[in-house]
């Protein structure tokens, strides 16, 4: 900026000098609104401006002519000025509306960040939620699975209880049946015998051989 400053100095200089012996506003009006480019570009002012236009001004003018011509020359002067400052003030317009846009949008994304950072909270909240729940679930079908093996081991130690139960009946049935029927065989031979006694006692009286 500071090797262009001189060079556009000097251009703003000429193109003033044209413009004021020229009396022509149209093509230096047009010059003066490039010249006013080039300024925003180079970043300066509109008071940078104005003091270059200032320093313009009077190298042109006081060295000589009557003071209406001079007077003249400033009015004309000032709409040249007026050509070269406008794009500085409307890149400024624009640099307050860029500035006030980045700024809303600055702040449109800082709650759009915390909304993420709080939905980020929450996600982690219930990504270790279901962490949990997983781990429990895998805790409980472990558990059901080894109810299920104890079950079925209950199962089948009932079955054999069951066989076992089965088999102890059997045998305590075949033992009573044993039992009755040796009992009974028993009886039956005292019967008999007790029978052929009587058989031989008949010499008794009937009265006694009845109650016998």
């Amino acid at each position: 900026m500071k090797t262009s400053m001189p060079a556009f100095t000097r251009s703003y200089h000429a193109a003033l000098r044209n413009h004021l012996q020229q009396r022509s506003n149209l093509n230096e009006v047009d010059k003066a609104h490039l010249l006013g480019h080039r300024a925003l570009n180079l970043g300066l002012t509109v008071h940078d401006l104005a003091g270059i236009h200032e320093e313009s001004l009077l190298r042109i003018i006081l060295p000589a002519g009557p003071a209406r011509s001079k007077a003249a020359d400033i009015r004309r002067g000032v709409a040249f000025f007026a050509s070269a400052a406008e794009p500085i003030e409307e890149g400024r317009h624009r640099t307050r509306k860029a500035t006030t846009y980045l700024k809303n949008t600055i702040g449109a994304l800082t709650q759009r960040t915390r909304e993420l950072a709080s939905s980020n909270k929450k996600l982690k909240r219930e990504i270790a939620r279901k962490k949990a729940v997983k781990k429990s679930l895998r805790i409980s079908e472990r558990t059901s699975t080894q109810l299920l093996k104890q079950s079925c081991r209950m199962q089948e130690e009932l079955r054999l209880l069951s066989r076992r139960l089965l088999s102890v009946q059997e045998e305590e049935r075949k033992r009573i049946s044993r039992e009755l029927h040796d009992v009974v065989a028993q009886t039956l031979t005292g019967i008999n015998v007790r029978l052929a006694m009587l058989k031989t006692e008949t010499t008794a009286s009937a009265k006694d051989l009845h109650k016998k």
